[in-house]
C-alpha cells in the first residue's frame, strides 16, 4: 500500500460498501457477506501492510455488517505476529462485533488440529490443503473416523486425492508455484513434467 492509512483504505471499503448495497437490493434473504484478508502483506521494507493496519481497515470493513472475516493464515491458524503474544486469530477476533464470525484456514491437517482450530481460535475454520490431500476430510470427522484422515501427500496416495492436473503439477514444483506446499510434497517430485511451467 501507499500514502496514509485513510487513503489506503478508501479502495476495499468502496468495493465493500458496493457489494453490500448491490446484495441488499437484488440477493435472497440470507445471502452470506464475507471479507478474506491475510493479515500481513509485507514485501520488503516500504511495500504492503503489517496486521495493526490490517486491524484498521477490518474495523471499517465490520461497519458495513458483513457476516465473517475470513483470516488466510499461511503460517498456520494459530500463528502469532512478530513480538506479539496473540495469534493473528485471537487479534482479529477481539475486534469483532457479535454478528461477524471470524473464519480461519492455514495448517489444518487432522482433525486434532481442526478441533483446536476451532475450539480455541475461531468461529469457522476451512480445510484447504487438508482437503486437497485427503478429499473426505469431513466426511471422515463427521462419520468419526477423524483417525483415518491422510496428513500427507504420498506417490501412493495421488491417486486417492483426486488431483486435477495442473494441481499435482503446482504441488509436484519444489516452488510449488509460490503456494504453501503440500505435507509430503517433496516424495512426488518426480511426478512435475513441467506440462504447465512457463
Amino acid at each position: 500500500w501507499g500514502g496514509s492509512l485513510n487513503k489506503r483504505m478508501a479502495f476495499p471499503l468502496a468495493v465493500v460498501k458496493e457489494v453490500k448495497a448491490i446484495v441488499d437490493e437484488y440477493a435472497p434473504k440470507g445471502f452470506i457477506i464475507g471479507y478474506r484478508i491475510s493479515p500481513e502483506e509485507l514485501h520488503g521494507k516500504n511495500v504492503g501492510y503489517d496486521y495493526t493496519e490490517a486491524l484498521t481497515l477490518i474495523s471499517e470493513v465490520i461497519k458495513y455488517e458483513l457476516d465473517y472475516i475470513h483470516l488466510s493464515l499461511w503460517a498456520g491458524y494459530n500463528s502469532k505476529p512478530e513480538n506479539s503474544e496473540k495469534s493473528y486469530a485471537e487479534l482479529f477476533k477481539e475486534i469483532l462485533d457479535d454478528k461477524t464470525k471470524l473464519l480461519i484456514v492455514g495448517g489444518i491437517f487432522g482433525e486434532d488440529t481442526a478441533t483446536d482450530a476451532i475450539e480455541n481460535y475461531a468461529d469457522l475454520i476451512a480445510v484447504a490443503r487438508g482437503t486437497l490431500i485427503d478429499p473426505n476430510f469431513a466426511k471422515k470427522v463427521t462419520e468419526g473416523k477423524g483417525d483415518t484422515i491422510l496428513h500427507k501427500i504420498s506417490p501412493e496416495t495421488v491417486e486417492y486425492s483426486h488431483l486435477t492436473p495442473g494441481l499435482l503439477e503446482a504441488f509436484s514444483r519444489e516452488d510449488s508455484l509460490g503456494l504453501p506446499p503440500l505435507p509430503g510434497g517433496e516424495t512426488i517430485r518426480h511426478l512435475h513434467t513441467g506440462k504447465y511451467d512457463i
